[in-house]
């Protein structure tokens, strides 16, 4: 047996020296990881050890102490006889874990759960989804009786399940924390699982996970909270009669002013939901009104998969037509319904992705209509389609253009997978000299970014505008 105590150590330097003694490592300069993981997953006859002291010691190591854990867990995977016992959690502030700004989703309500790391099989009734280790590792538990083969792809990486018990199905999962879409797939069929995460992307309801712990900035804070209204509105572009979500700040009854309208469109494949479900842009708003960081306003967020039907009956998606369904129907409806000022100086629009199109479309045809846009991931130009028709930025080289808009603003995730049209776009700004605020983020082309970008965007809104009136 190997005691591991970690509570008296104060630097990484002396972590490892402490785990080069008492593992027997060789001498070795830098990371000792590589070496602690061949040990052990070399080493024969039984070894058990056991960690103790990570609460004490969690603020001083922090990510070199998780790396530890990991490299031990890793090792233990692998080795027949080699067995990681941890005996006390880390205390890291899991109150995040139970925040409704976390856990909430458009299907369900569930939460993780920690776990002791000497797990019992789970009973049928049992919480499945996903759960977190003592030391914070995040894993999924699943049943699925009399399955063969249980996989979980997230982008194009594929993680095995292992079936710990009978018919219980356990991954771990070297992630880091934040959003990220699943595919889960049982015996090589795609399937939705009720005990993860349901949103829609990718044109389906589908699963996903939230890796904590998760940014402060979006969780649920003790603050006044705006209200989430679903509304229906007859659109005179589709024939059809549409949905749109609103949000509406604290305060809109009691206020009898009106107010700014921000119009908020989402990706390919989502719908008007993805903005409040999967971007949480009701507590980030939320949040920054309570700090006084943003002017209150509606936020409406309509479906901008626009559907149309061919000569043949065929159905295919018409982005293009978002435009005019928003300038003739969807506005006129907010306008008339909602107290909001009617006027391009206090009426802005922000898209992610294809919703990013919309809007360059939308402000450069409309430019009467709106004094603020907003490309998150964002493209200048439309990309999507076939005669792809890019003549409405030609008003964007317009000096009086660009002197009429308050606010451009583009960002994207520097591992974006579309990081060269945004270089495009940039260099077309700069040969127009076009102003604009430009933002980079750590991440890629997901809602882990767009989060950031619409919390960086709203405090910039309406800011120099005059107040409720």
């Amino acid at each position: 047996m190997i005691k591991l105590n970690f509570a008296g150590i104060r630097s990484r330097e002396e972590m490892y020296r402490y785990l080069q003694g008492k593992l027997n490592l060789p001498e070795s300069r830098g990371e000792n990881l590589d070496n602690i993981y061949a040990m052990l997953s070399e080493a024969s006859g039984r070894i058990h050890i056991i960690v103790e002291g990570l609460d004490k010691s969690r603020k001083r190591l922090g990510s070199n102490l998780d790396g530890v854990l990991k490299t031990l867990r890793d090792a233990e995977a692998v080795t027949e006889n080699l067995t990681i016992e941890v005996r006390e959690q880390i205390d890291a502030g899991k109150e995040w874990m139970d925040n409704p700004g976390v856990v909430e989703q458009s299907c369900a309500y569930s939460r993780p759960v920690l776990v002791e790391t000497n797990e019992k099989p789970v009973p049928h009734n049992s919480q499945e989804g996903l759960m977190y280790r003592a030391e914070g590792r995040p894993y999924v538990r699943l049943r699925y009786p009399n399955a063969m083969n249980v996989q979980l792809q997230i982008g194009d990486m594929m993680y095995p399940f292992l079936e710990t018990e009978k018919d219980v199905w356990t991954v771990t999962l070297p992630l880091e924390p934040g959003f990220y879409y699943t595919n889960l797939y049982v015996d090589n069929c795609l399937v939705l699982n009720p005990f993860l995460p349901i949103g829609y992307g990718f044109s389906r309801p589908v699963n996903y996970i939230e890796i904590g712990p998760v940014p402060d900035f979006f969780q649920m804070k003790d603050v006044p909270h705006g209200d989430i209204r679903h509304e229906y509105y007859n659109s005179s572009v589709t024939g059809r009669t549409e949905t749109c979500i609103v949000y509406v700040p604290p305060g809109y009854e009691e206020n009898r002013g009106s107010y700014p309208v921000l119009y908020l469109q989402h990706g390919f494949g989502e719908n008007e939901r993805g903005w409040v479900w999967q971007g949480k842009v009701n507590h980030i708003m939320d949040n920054l009104l309570a700090r006084g960081k943003a002017v209150p306003m509606l936020i409406v967020m309509a479906n901008g998969m626009v559907m149309d039907e061919t000569a043949e009956g065929e159905t295919i998606l018409r982005h293009n037509l978002f435009p005019e369904e928003l300038v003739e129907d969807i506005i006129p409806f907010i306008e008339k319904k909602y107290r909001v000022k009617a006027d391009r100086d206090f009426r802005a629009m922000a898209g992610l992705s294809m919703g990013s199109m919309q809007t360059s479309m939308t402000v450069c045809r409309y430019g009467e209509l709106f004094g603020w846009e907003g490309l998150f991931s964002g493209f200048m130009h439309d990309c999507m389609g076939e005669n792809q028709d890019n003549s409405f930025l030609e008003i964007m080289k317009e000096e009086s253009f660009q002197k009429g808009l308050h606010l451009f603003f583009r960002a994207m995730g520097r591992q974006d997978e579309f990081w060269d049209r945004f270089a495009e776009d940039d260099a077309f700004c700069e040969e127009n000299k076009i102003p604009c605020i430009r933002r980079e983020y750590e991440g890629g082309h997901d809602w882990n970014v767009w989060r950031q970008c619409i919390r960086d965007f709203l405090p910039l809104l309406f800011q120099d505008e005059e107040p409720l009136a």
